[in-house]
């Protein structure tokens, strides 16, 4: 049996315990209170923010709607700005493009055709879009100017550079004998490189653009023109030197032959016409004569 005093202690420490317990149970308790206002209270706060969220997105929603459709709008107007200029820039083509097609071709061939460029643009636009409109007669008249202009700047530039070929020349290109030493080949410029791919540019353009074969003609006139002054040169060659040598060389060729007893004559015959010959050029076999590179 436990002693009187052994119990009476070990009650009065259950006590203390018992009453520690419930400090501690009543500060949960209040706690757990003070926690359970926090509670509404947060809830009535995002209550309340929720309410206010729905009414801001109830007023933004028409005005993003109303945004977005003056977006879509400054787009059309910007749009529509960009397509009336660009029409409008057709009725200013002939106007910026007076100076140049006046001026010719002449030195600025690269400009000269990006202005024609720009006029027949302008010509197809009002053809499909206005063809009643006044503007139209106004391009054409000028895309038919600077076409007129192009042909006439061919046939300076093929008057002004094509030149007969030395009779000199046209006999040390085709003399060939045995006893001759070897020769470096003999050039012959008919048109500066230059001068060349103008003429070659304007006439890709005349056989896309031109609608019309004419600068070909030009073309045969001029070039088989030299070709008959070339070979009416070589004939006077031949009459002033048949005189002193039975035998056709070039005197530049003589200079570069072996020093041998006797000549032997050219293996490659070479024909001279006679006085009452009259010659008649191909256009075909003019530029091939006269080893042109066009």
């Amino acid at each position: 049996m436990i002693p009187t005093e052994d119990a009476s202690a070990r009650k009065r420490e259950i006590e203390e315990k018992l009453k520690q317990e419930q400090e501690t149970l009543a500060f949960i308790r209040e706690n757990m209170e003070k926690s359970d206002q926090l509670t509404k209270g947060m809830v009535s706060i995002l209550s309340s923010f929720e309410s206010r969220l729905m009414q801001l997105e109830n007023s933004i929603i028409p005005v993003h709607k109303q945004t977005e459709n003056l977006q879509r709008l400054q787009e059309n107007v910007d749009k529509t700005l960009s397509c009336m200029d660009h029409v409008i820039s057709y009725y200013h083509v002939a106007k910026d493009t007076d100076r140049i097609i006046r001026e010719g071709p002449a030195g600025r061939l690269d400009e000269y055709l990006a202005c024609i460029a720009k006029i027949q643009k302008a010509v197809e636009y009002f053809q499909d879009n206005n063809p009643d409109s006044p503007e139209l007669n106004t391009v054409k008249a000028r895309f038919e100017k600077g076409k007129e202009l192009l042909e006439a700047e061919f046939r300076s530039l093929l008057t002004r550079y094509s030149k007969p070929v030395p009779p000199i020349l046209i006999l040390d290109t085709i003399s060939v004998d045995e006893d001759m030493e070897l020769q470096e080949e003999v050039v012959l410029e008919h048109l500066p490189e230059a001068v060349l791919q103008d003429i070659i540019c304007i006439s890709g353009w005349l056989v896309e653009y031109g609608r019309n074969q004419d600068f070909m003609n030009v073309y045969y006139q001029i070039r088989s023109s030299q070709l008959d002054r070339s070979i009416k040169g070589l004939k006077d060659h031949f009459r002033k030197n048949s005189a002193s040598s039975g035998i056709l060389y070039s005197p530049a060729v003589q200079t570069k032959r072996k020093d041998t007893p006797t000549k032997k004559a050219p293996k490659r015959p070479v024909y001279i016409p006679g006085k009452t010959q009259s010659f008649s050029v191909s256009p075909c076999v003019g530029p091939l004569l006269t080893l042109s590179s066009f």
